[in-house]
């Protein structure tokens, strides 16, 4: 199963991004957002935008550092919520949290491709109702194998986005390639 390194950096910037683009995005959707922005930037350029792992919850796959990066409770170390925080306020309305950006910060850490996906999912998903989004994740193919299993939150194996492509097996060889680089 392929996996790449979690960079929270660029989670960050992401967030942030996607909050300086729609002020008061919930946690929901950023997640659904960067989802399907990391897919395809993966399917086109061999490399993920956050280097997230994806699980299977109940209302789809979640960029599982990503959420807990959200929650006030996450047990990430200091100097990384700082920096969230210094970007970001997440403010809680009942079940639901609202990310509002500080300010429109630079994301460096975003390359011109990165921010073009995020913008791209972000249009296309980020009005989308609830069940619609729904609906639309868990028809993912990583999505409906990493839900068969028994458990919660399984990890989803992005190696099966690539049988859709034309050459699958090129296209794993090239991940394959990047991870090794970046390891």
């Amino acid at each position: 199963m392929t996996r790449f390194r979690f960079n929270w950096e660029k989670a960050v910037q992401a967030i942030d991004f996607l909050a300086q683009n729609q002020p008061g995005i919930t946690q929901y959707y950023v997640c659904k957002v960067i989802f399907f922005a990391d897919r395809e930037h993966i399917l086109d350029y061999g490399r993920p935008i956050s280097g997230d792992k994806f699980v299977a919850m109940e209302h789809g796959p979640v960029p599982s550092s990503v959420l807990n990066l959200l929650k006030l409770d996450s047990g990430w170390p200091d100097e990384i919520l700082d920096v969230l925080q210094s970007r970001v306020v997440i403010e809680t309305d009942g079940n639901k949290q609202h990310i509002i950006s500080r300010g429109n910060q630079d994301v460096p850490a975003l390359s011109g491709s990165d921010k073009e996906y995020l913008l791209a999912a972000l249009q296309q998903y980020g009005h989308m109702s609830f069940g619609r989004l729904k609906q639309i994740s868990h028809e993912d193919p990583a999505y409906e194998a990493a839900w068969e299993q028994p458990g919660n939150a399984n990890e989803m194996n992005i190696d099966l986005w690539f049988d859709a492509l034309d050459d699958p097996v090129k296209a794993k060889k090239q991940i394959e390639e990047y991870v090794k680089c970046s390891a």
